[in-house]
């Protein structure tokens, strides 16, 4: 009697995980694509702090929007 109840309960928990031997598994579709990942926003370009010198005396620093370069000194063309 203990016998039949343990494989009933045995087949009832194989049953219940969809694990019974000789049974073909489902065929399941494939997961959908997730969604992309979010967007980086724009970081600004942050360039070095350090200047140039002028031959003036004055001193120039680097400019974000020109790839970091130095801005030309007042007076002169720029190279």
């Amino acid at each position: 009697m203990i016998r039949a109840l343990a494989a009933a309960a045995l087949l009832l928990m194989l049953a219940a995980c969809g694990a019974i031997p000789g049974q073909p598994q489902a065929h399941k579709k494939p997961a959908p694509p997730g969604p992309p990942p979010p967007s980086m926003p724009d970081i600004p370009l942050v360039c070095p702090t350090e200047t140039r010198l002028c031959p003036d005396g004055r001193s120039v620093g680097r400019n974000p929007a020109n790839e970091c370069e130095f801005d030309a000194c007042p007076g002169t063309t720029p190279q």
